[in-house]
């Protein structure tokens, strides 16, 4: 089995459009207490974006863990908080 993982993330420019991950955690109580907003690796290569409060998450634009290029959202928001799933067209292309 897959461990999940989860990358906090940090603003790269000053308007906090746009995300960078940091560094992947594997326990989910410390990420949802510390960060506002994280990504959720579950699937290899696919990540959610996850949200403390109510946010678009057209708002921002998420930038890859391994690569640091900017990602696509291929789904829609499942509620207020679990938002977009995202993807990696550079990496998933490998």
């Amino acid at each position: 089995m897959t461990e999940v993982k989860y990358y906090p993330l940090i603003d790269c420019d000053s308007e906090g459009t746009e995300k960078m991950p940091m560094f992947p955690v594997t326990e989910s109580k410390s990420i949802m207490a510390q960060s506002e907003l994280w990504l959720e690796e579950l699937v290899p290569h696919h990540y959610r974006l996850y949200a403390k409060t109510k946010r678009p998450a057209t708002a921002f634009s998420v930038r890859c863990p391994l690569c640091g290029k900017t990602m696509r959202c291929i789904s829609r928001d499942i509620n207020e908080t679990k938002l977009g799933l995202y993807v990696c067209s550079s990496c998933t292309n490998d």
